[in-house]
């Protein structure tokens, strides 16, 4: 009589399975459709979080930040090849200086007692330098081969930080996605062990029955007890990291640590568990020829090839003369007198042109050819580099194409594994350890479904960002 009792309540474990898989081809049809809506919830969703990870993100807003500051630098390169206009003005008290009068007074009275008549002054009163001089300067270059090398330094400049915070957007988005990933991979661990813990307490509860029956020897409760006790362990972990997956994808959106955080129908784990692998993928060539043509880092190098270039043009200019035009207009005396006789102006024409200084514009030329050598090299290196990442993140997603496959194929067993050891426990035809070891490969390949259905995802998203086929948010 108590044996038929624990089938019953074997029986009713099986109402509650931890992820249902369709069989019929009914059930594979609505699986397709249902895979269909559940990835494009999904993009949906990833969207929205990447649109708002863009507008609110920290550390690609000091990116942003930085672009600015780097078109502000073109704009004042700009500003060098227009003319300066200022103003200076100086007004002076002296002591002890010599009072140009004290000579000339002297000569002109003896003149004027020559002459007899009063025809010089004989009250000049003027220091050098005069008490006042008020001015307007303008200065314009005509000619200065470094302002053409500092403005397409400048613009290389910008072209490398507009590169790098493309490049931190990319990663931005990749980041977001994954992070997602996360959070829906441990929630999916997470509600799988839920789903398994009742199955263990009523083990453990028909157990005791069974001891307090006589039926069974105590080391059926320590066994329960202990299998119980590890399945709360791993669920107790498996909790904290989706907390932590949590807090670390609200910190891409810049919200706080404990923000709810949407799945859509990615909670739907029946829909997860049929969803068949894409198989659509371009081939290697257009991947790596797509990478090559769009990746960031790619402009990021090309950008220090500009930048050396650049620094070159302002090395090469030490060997050219320098032409530039200066002119002042303004008065100056010993009073402030704002007429035609008091007024000064003065226009000039000015070169230079360094003949010889210890082979330093021949070092620092040197020096430019070879970091310009050192930037092409880079750039080559990160060509090579890149087309290795696209190969190796389109090996990954075949790997886990396949791991998927198998990953179904393992759960099918188990299932049904799981199912024929708890029949036959139910009918006390099966050991307790028989029946623990199959709940445990049951749960395992459960999990083993869900990590590698996201981990497909993870790595889908790891080959869209190395061949850059996102269009990227602006």
């Amino acid at each position: 009589m108590f044996r038929l009792r624990r089938r019953s309540l074997m029986g009713a474990m099986l109402l509650t399975p931890l992820i249902t898989v369709a069989t019929n081809a009914g059930a594979q049809s609505m699986s397709r459709a249902s895979s269909a809506a559940t990835a494009d919830s999904t993009r949906r969703l990833l969207d929205r979080y990447i649109a708002e990870a863009v507008r609110s993100n920290l550390a690609l807003a000091q990116q942003q930040v930085a672009v600015q500051r780097a078109e502000a630098g073109v704009q004042e390169a700009n500003g060098r090849f227009l003319p300066s206009l200022g103003l200076n003005a100086r007004y002076s008290e002296f002591s002890g200086v010599i009072n140009i009068g004290d000579f000339i007074n002297p000569t002109y009275a003896a003149l004027n007692q020559i002459l007899g008549q009063q025809r010089f002054p004989t009250d000049i009163n003027a220091t050098l330098p005069f008490r006042q001089e008020t001015k307007l300067d303008l200065q314009m270059p005509l000619f200065n081969g470094a302002l053409f090398g500092a403005r397409a330094a400048a613009r290389a400049q910008r072209d490398l930080v507009g590169s790098t915070r493309d490049a931190a957007l990319r990663q931005l988005v990749a980041d977001v996605q994954l992070a997602w990933l996360q959070v829906a991979s441990a929630t999916r661990a997470v509600q799988t062990l839920e789903a398994t813990l009742p199955v263990l307490d009523e083990n453990l509860r028909v157990s005791e029955r069974l001891v307090s029956a006589g039926q069974a020897t105590p080391d059926v409760v320590l066994r329960a007890r202990a299998e119980r006790s590890d399945l709360v362990q791993q669920l107790d972990d498996t909790r904290r990291l989706c907390a932590a997956a949590i807090r670390g994808f609200n910190l891409l959106r810049n919200q706080e640590p404990d923000a709810p955080i949407a799945m859509g129908l990615a909670g739907d784990t029946a829909a997860l568990a049929q969803q068949e692998p894409a198989d659509t993928l371009l081939p290697r060539a257009e991947l790596v020829a797509h990478a090559l043509r769009h990746r960031e880092e790619l402009t990021q190098a090309g950008s220090g090839v500009a930048l050396a270039r650049a620094q070159q043009r302002v090395a090469g200019s030490a060997f050219l003369p320098n032409l530039s035009l200066g002119a002042s207009y303004g008065v100056q005396g010993d009073r402030y007198r704002f007429d035609r006789n008091n007024d000064v102006a003065l226009a000039s024409l000015v070169m230079s042109w360094n003949v010889f200084n210890g082979r330093q514009d021949d070092a620092r030329r040197q020096q430019a050819n070879a970091l310009k050598q050192e930037a092409e090299l880079r750039l080559r290196e990160t060509e090579r580099g890149i087309a290795t990442q696209v190969h190796n993140a389109a090996d990954a997603v075949d790997v886990a194409r396949s791991n998927v496959r198998s990953a179904r194929d393992r759960y099918d067993a188990a299932q049904r594994a799981f199912t024929l050891v708890e029949r036959r426990y139910g009918e006390g035809l099966a050991t307790q350890v028989e029946f623990l070891s199959a709940r445990a490969a049951y749960t395992s390949a459960a999990l083993n479904q869900v990590i590698s259905r996201f981990t497909l995802d993870a790595r889908l998203v790891e080959l869209e960002r190395v061949a850059a086929l996102r269009t990227l948010p602006r």
